[in-house]
């Protein structure tokens, strides 16, 4: 079992996570694909080209999820 110190870093953890998600599904006007790119290699590269990027982890990371929504 965790700690409740353990505990409470995985829940900050997944809160920031679910934030910074919340914030980029906004800057990105609900897009689901540039939110996921966004969050997998940084919105700077996903402003930068226009799109999700052309990076195979982010290309892939986008897709595995998306699939796993059944999207």
């Amino acid at each position: 079992a965790l700690s409740s110190a353990a505990s409470d870093v995985y829940k900050r953890q997944i809160m920031g996570g679910a934030k910074l998600l919340a914030q980029l599904s906004e800057h990105y006007q609900g897009d689901l694909s540039l939110t996921l790119a966004a969050y997998n290699a940084g919105s700077g590269a996903v402003d930068r080209y226009g799109g999700i990027p052309p990076f195979a982890e982010t290309q892939n990371f986008v897709a595995k999820i998306k699939a796993s929504l059944g999207i």
